[in-house]
C-alpha cells in the first residue's frame, strides 16, 4: 500500500510505504504510525519494543501513540519539538512500568521523521538503534548512529573499521524509551531541505542488521515504487533464513516536487 502526501501548496509531495513482519518470533513487538497534517505537517515514527510477556509489543505501541499524539495536539516544526515528542513517550511508558511487575523493564527503540511539506524540509530524531536513513541520488547520504554500547566502544576507538553487524553484544542499548539510558536522544540540530528524488527508510534493527547499506542501494535503484522497494529489502533478508529473525519493520518515504508549484 502507498499513500500520496500531496497539496496544491506543498513544494513537495510524497509517496509513503509500511511493512512489519514477525520474522522468526512468536510475536510482532515492533509498532509504526504516521499522521498527515495537510499544510501543517506529516510525521511518521516507528518503534522496537522490548521487554517480555508481550509488554515489549506495549511499550512500542505506546512509544508510537504518544509522539503521534503530541504531534497532532502541537505540530511545531523544530527540534525542541521532537525531544518533546520523545520525552513524552518516555513520560507515557514510564508510567505504565509500575502497574505490574512484568512491565518493570519494557521498553523501546524509537525513530521519527517530521517533514514540512510547503518548505520541503526535514527533521528526525531516535533513540536506541532503530535507524533512519537519508538516500540522495541513490546513495545513502545520512544516516543516524546508534545509542548502543558497541557505538560507544566505536568511538573510544576499539573495533576500528569492524562492521557494527559483525561484534558481538551489539543489540545491548545505551538510551531508549522506557530504560535507565546512560544517553539522551539525539534530535537532528536543524532542519534539513530536501530534493526531488531523496528517499528515506526507517527501520527497526530486524532489517539493517541483516543487509548492508550497498544492498539497500541496490534494492533501492532496482525499485519503481516505495512499497516495491520495502518488499525487495525483506526479501533480501527473509532469503538468508536465519534461525529467530528477529521482527522487521520499515517505513520508506519518497520525495517528489509538486508540478504545480514553481
Amino acid at each position: 500500500m502507498i499513500a500520496h502526501i500531496a497539496g496544491e501548496a506543498h513544494r513537495l509531495q510524497l509517496m509513503v510505504s509500511a511493512i512489519t513482519e514477525k520474522g522468526g518470533r512468536a510475536s510482532n513487538e515492533d509498532y509504526l504510525g504516521m499522521i498527515d497534517l495537510g499544510q501543517k505537517g506529516f510525521c511518521c515514527t516507528l518503534a522496537d519494543g522490548a521487554g517480555g510477556h508481550g509488554n515489549g509489543a506495549l511499550a512500542a505501541r505506546l512509544t508510537v501513540d504518544a509522539v503521534l499524539g503530541g504531534y497532532r495536539e502541537n505540530p511545531m516544526f523544530a527540534p525542541a519539538s521532537l525531544a518533546s515528542l520523545i520525552f513524552r513517550a518516555e513520560h507515557t511508558v514510564s508510567e505504565e512500568q509500575p502497574t505490574s511487575t512484568s512491565r518493570m523493564h519494557m521498553s523501546a527503540t524509537v525513530v521519527l521523521l517530521c517533514i514540512e511539506p510547503i518548505t520541503g524540509r526535514a527533521l528526525w530524531a531516535h533513540w536506541g538503534d532503530s535507524r533512519l536513513y537519508w538516500f540522495r541520488s541513490g546513495k545513502v547520504h545520512r544516516m543516524t548512529e546508534d545509542h548502543s554500547v558497541v557505538q560507544q566502544l566505536l568511538h573510544a576507538g576499539m573495533y576500528a573499521n569492524s562492521d557494527p553487524r559483525s561484534i558481538p553484544n551489539r543489540s545491548v542499548l545505551a538510551g531508549a524509551v522506557g530504560a535507565e539510558s546512560q544517553v539522551p536522544p539525539t534530535v537532528l540540530p536543524e532542519s534539513m531541505e530536501l530534493l526531488e528524488g531523496d528517499a528515506f527508510l526507517l527501520c527497526s534493527d530486524g532489517l539493517w542488521e541483516n543487509l548492508h547499506e550497498s544492498a539497500m542501494e541496490d534494492a533501492l535503484h532496482a525499485s519503481d515504487r516505495p512499497d516495491v522497494w520495502l518488499q525487495n529489502m525483506a526479501s533480501a533478508v527473509n532469503a538468508q533464513s536465519r534461525p529467530h529473525q528477529d521482527n522487521l519493520s520499515a517505513f520508506a518515504v519518497w520525495v517528489s516536487a509538486n508540478p504545480a508549484v514553481t
